[in-house]
C-alpha cells in the first residue's frame, strides 16, 4: 500500500517529529547534538526552510515549521535525516545495520493561534519535562537557547509574535487539556 502524500501547503504551520528506531539514543554526548544541529543549518541552507522552533532529545527531535514553499519541509527532512542516519552510522560503526530512523516524520498542521504558542512551549519544555534540566533555559539544543542568545541563526521569525515575557512564561506547566492535545495530534499519524 503506498504511502500518503505529506502535502504542507504554503502558509501553514507544521508541528514534525520524528525518533531512533526502537527508541535508541541517537545523540550521546554533547558533541553529537551540535553535529546534528550543524546538519540542520546544512539542510536549510539546501531546503530554504522556516524553522520557528525546535528541540533535539537524546533519541528524538521536534521541529515547528512555517511552510513557505509547498514540499519544501519534506525534502528539508529527507536531507536532514538521511545525512543524520549515514553519519550515525559510521560513528558507531554499524553500516548497513538497518534503519536509524523509527519511519518518516510524523507532522501535524496548527490551525489555532492559542495552539501555536502551546505548540511552541510544549516543544521547548521538552526537556524540562523529561527532568533533563532544572529549567528548560537550561537545554543548550533548542530554539529557546537560540532565542537566549546562542547565535545558532537557525530561527526565523514565526507568523505570530512571541509574547515579551515568552523566556519568564517557558516554564509555566501546560494545562492537561492542552498537552493532550498536542499528544493526540502527533498520534494521528
Amino acid at each position: 500500500m503506498p504511502r500518503h502524500s505529506r502535502n504542507l501547503p504554503a502558509g501553514c504551520v507544521v508541528h514534525c517529529v520524528n525518533r531512533g528506531n526502537d527508541k535508541r539514543l541517537l545523540f550521546e554526548c554533547a558533541a553529537e547534538y551540535e553535529d546534528f544541529l550543524q546538519i540542520v543549518a546544512w539542510a536549510k541552507g539546501q531546503c530554504g526552510v522556516r524553522i520557528v522552533a525546535y528541540c533535539v532529545m537524546g533519541n528524538h527531535w521536534h521541529f515547528v515549521f512555517w511552510v513557505e514553499y509547498e514540499w519544501e519541509v519534506s525534502a528539508f527532512l529527507h536531507r536532514l535525516t538521511t545525512t543524520h542516519a549515514i553519519s550515525w552510522r559510521k560513528r558507531t560503526g554499524t553500516v548497513g545495520c538497518g534503519h536509524v530512523y523509527q519511519g518518516r516524520f510524523k507532522s501535524s498542521n496548527v490551525f489555532t493561534e492559542r495552539y501555536y504558542y502551546n505548540l511552541l512551549r510544549y516543544v521547548e519544555q521538552n526537556p524540562l519535562r523529561a527532568n533533563l534540566v532544572r529549567s528548560s533555559k537550561d537545554w543548550r539544543w533548542s530554539s529557546l537557547a537560540e532565542r537566549r542568545g546562542n547565535g545558532r541563526s537557525l530561527l526565523d521569525p514565526g507568523p505570530v509574535i512571541l509574547l515579551p515575557d515568552w523566556n519568564d512564561f517557558i516554564d509555566e506547566p501546560l494545562p492537561g487539556q492542552a498537552l493532550d492535545e498536542i499528544r493526540r495530534s502527533m498520534k494521528k499519524y
